[in-house]
């Protein structure tokens, strides 16, 4: 691994600790096991870096989000895993009271998404439902909800794998057991 990618492995754990404000090149460098002067030679300023790290969350997001999707399983179990990939991203990747600050921070720099690629492999898996692309949005969507909310990791797992569960018999279905009104009378 270069130095480069040594920084940048370095810098995850003081953004997820610090979040970007309270990060400084100081932080980043003395993690890294660098000078500052050495970081310097790689990365202007800690915008950089962060976008580094952003890249580098991203990357492996999506490699892990296409590992899901192309796993042997129900399609629930694929669109669960790919939702997972999220939620423990979002459980695991930077310290609650720092979540939505990061990722304020990255669009704000107008980085990537790192959505862009779940939601690419979730259409994928839901290519055969009625608009595949606007279900997988909704189902990213309620995924960061469930990160964001209160209770262990265990329970936000469960919740993931619940949610899951209903989307995907709702889409079994069919279109003729959707939005057919109740029976009148009873």
């Amino acid at each position: 691994m270069s130095k480069r990618d040594d920084i940048v492995t370095a810098a995850v754990d003081v953004f997820s600790r610090y979040g970007f404000r309270q990060t400084s090149m100081e932080l980043l460098a003395r993690a890294a096991g660098v000078s500052r002067p050495a970081l310097y030679q790689h990365f202007a300023n800690k915008q950089d870096v962060f976008a580094a790290v952003a890249a580098r969350v991203t990357d492996l997001m999506t490699a892990a989000a296409h590992r899901a999707r192309d796993t042997e399983g129900t399609p629930a179990d694929r669109v669960h895993g790919v939702l997972a990939v999220k939620l423990e991203t979002a459980i695991g990747v930077a310290e609650e009271r720092f979540r939505q600050e990061l990722v304020a921070e990255a669009a704000a720099m107008g980085l990537t998404p790192a959505e862009d690629g779940l939601l690419d492999a979730l259409a994928t898996l839901l290519a055969d439902t009625p608009e595949p692309r606007e279900t997988a949005a909704l189902l990213l969507a309620a995924t960061v909800g469930i990160g964001q909310s209160d209770g262990t990791p265990e329970l936000l797992r469960g919740r993931l794998r619940r949610l899951v569960d209903l989307v995907m018999s709702g889409l079994d279905s069919g279109p003729e057991h959707r939005n057919t009104p109740p029976p009148q009378g009873s």
